[in-house]
């Protein structure tokens, strides 16, 4: 994997796990739409791209279903 793709895939447990290079993070899925809009509002104050990259890398995943 590149250093500079964003990989956002589902575990098991139905949490979201989100990487990029060596850094990556998994959180509940209740809390996917707000990282989103998090870095979509960073992408806006700051105007880098990497944000906007990671807030539509976390939208495209489609929601979990049980």
């Amino acid at each position: 994997m590149s250093d500079k793709q964003i990989e956002v895939t589902r575990l098991e447990d139905g949490q979201v796990m989100v990487r990029k290079g060596t850094w990556q993070d998994v959180f509940p899925e209740d809390r996917r739409e707000p990282w989103a809009a998090w870095y979509e509002a960073m992408n806006s104050e700051y105007g880098y791209v990497g944000y906007l990259d990671m807030a539509k890398a976390l939208r495209a995943l489609p929601a979990f279903t049980a």
